[in-house]
C-alpha cells in the first residue's frame, strides 16, 4: 500500500508540475496567423512576442523569391507532432506562415 501511495505521490506531482508551465503554441499560432500579409519583416520583428524564438539570421530561399524563417523555439511547447514552423516572407514582406511535420 505503501509502494501505491508513493507512485500516485510522484504521477500527482509530474501532474501538477506539467500543467504549471505555461504552452504558448497556442499563442504563437495565433500570433502568427494575425500577422497581415504584407506587414514588413522589421514590423515582424520588433511585434514578435518574447515566447516565440525565430531564426532570423538563416532564411531559407525557396523558388518565387520567399525566404522562409524558421521557428525555433516556442516557450513551453510540448507538441507531441513536433511540427516546424516557418514565417514565410516575399521581398521582406510578410506572405504567410507554414507548418509542417
Amino acid at each position: 500500500m505503501k509502494r501505491v501511495s508513493k507512485c500516485y505521490s510522484i504521477f500527482l506531482f509530474i501532474m501538477v508540475l506539467n500543467t504549471s508551465c505555461h504552452n504558448y503554441y497556442n499563442d504563437t499560432i495565433k500570433w502568427m496567423d494575425s500577422l497581415d500579409s504584407g506587414t514588413s519583416i522589421q514590423t515582424v520583428k520588433e511585434n514578435q512576442p518574447d515566447y516565440v524564438i525565430v531564426d532570423w539570421a538563416n532564411g531559407i530561399e525557396s523558388e518565387n523569391d520567399e525566404v522562409r524563417y524558421a521557428v525555433l523555439e516556442i516557450k513551453g511547447n510540448n507538441d507531441i507532432l513536433n511540427m516546424s514552423h516557418y514565417l514565410i516572407f516575399i521581398e521582406n514582406k510578410f506572405n504567410g506562415r507554414f507548418s509542417s511535420k
